[in-house]
């Protein structure tokens, strides 16, 4: 504290402190910056545009001894359509593309599609198409055609309501 009171000027300072102090000098303007506030305004906007729905008028027909089902859909924006089967562990085994825009031929005549060799027990097969659009955005939907190994008929469903997927 002694080499404090031998500094020039210590004595004003500390005087000038205790004044402020005592006398609430300075003291509104000080409290007055601690309860500042601000307000921000932040405005969020989306720079994309939704391409509308992924794949509408969606068709499936059979041919007279059910052994090729012909898939036809409708994309509303340019996209990469691909499909795939569900798996029986629940996941999605390999993605094929669609090589004629708007239509997919599933066949079990020989050659048989690859997603029908990929799935060759009896039952249900459930596709997921997927319309892939330029800006990578992507959206799907299901449909279920049934599947007889042993006559080798894939057939379209009665009703086809696709999914959302």
């Amino acid at each position: 504290m002694t080499a404090f009171r031998s500094l020039p000027g210590s004595a004003l300072a500390v005087g000038a402190f205790v004044l402020t102090v005592l006398l609430g000098l300075g003291g509104a303007s000080a409290s007055a910056l601690w309860l500042q506030t601000a307000t921000a305004t932040m405005t969020v906007t989306a720079t994309g545009n939704w391409p509308g729905p992924p794949i509408t008028q969606l068709s499936c027909t059979n041919d007279n001894p059910e052994k090729i089902a012909t898939l036809r859909f409708t994309v509303s924006a340019p996209a990469t359509i691909s499909y795939a089967a569900l798996q029986p562990n629940g996941s999605y085994g390999t993605s094929y593309l669609s090589v004629v825009p708007g239509i997919i031929v599933l066949t079990t005549n020989p050659p048989a599609s690859q997603v029908v060799k990929d799935n060759p027990a009896s039952g249900p097969l459930t596709l997921r198409l997927t319309a892939t659009y330029l800006d990578q955005t992507a959206a799907s939907v299901e449909l279920t055609l049934s599947y007889n190994a042993s006559n080798g008929k894939l057939v379209c469903p009665p009703n086809l309501v696709p999914a959302k997927g």
